[in-house]
């Protein structure tokens, strides 16, 4: 983070950074407001101008370590750094991640969900367009979308849930070779 990163930014990182050290030695459950404020020196009232509860400040830390950096310009090009770099984060902060998917999983599904009707949706187009693919309707679209989302989220929250054993790198290597697959799978299908 750097000086530019408006004050609200720096200070709910702050508090997400509290929440994970007390989550790298306590579950979720045994968290309470006062312990993030005391861990991190804020007052009540800060904690609760920026967020509603802890659950509301776990799901802005997903998402501003995982899923905002994933979607942000992405596309067919960088798809495979974006895997990594979301692997990357995840296993650095392994214990973190793990419980905080024991905690809220539906979140990282629900936002990867939302992004793919754009960034999947394009990608699929992308690959339609360089294979010469007729496009399908805008609501086959969005379904393939959901469903190829929806999916990769799963494989990610799998990976976490089974203790992250494959690095980053092996996970962004099997997600490549499942987009290959499926490329090819569109490729011959129009043949």
């Amino acid at each position: 983070m750097d000086k530019n990163t408006p004050c609200a930014i720096r200070t709910k990182k702050k508090m997400g950074d509290a929440l994970k050290t007390l989550m790298n030695n306590n579950s979720f459950d045994r968290i309470t407001v006062s312990d993030i404020t005391h861990e991190c020196n804020i007052h009540r009232q800060t904690f609760y101008y920026h967020f509603q509860d802890r659950y509301e400040l776990l799901d802005w830390t997903i998402y501003y370590e995982l899923v905002e950096p994933f979607i942000t310009d992405f596309s067919f090009d960088n798809m495979y750094d974006k895997f990594y770099k979301m692997f990357q984060t995840m296993y650095e902060d392994k214990k973190f991640y793990q419980s905080a998917f024991k905690v809220n999983t539906s979140d990282l599904s629900n936002y990867v969900g939302r992004a793919a009707k754009e960034q999947l949706s394009d990608l699929f187009n992308y690959i339609g367009k360089t294979n010469d693919i007729e496009p399908h309707s805008a609501e086959e679209q969005v379904l393939f979308a959901e469903f190829f989302g929806f999916g990769l989220s799963g494989v990610v929250m799998s990976w976490a849930q089974k203790g992250m054993k494959e690095t980053p790198e092996a996970m962004t290597k099997r997600i490549e070779h499942l987009a290959q697959i499926c490329i090819r799978i569109g490729v011959q299908r129009k043949k």
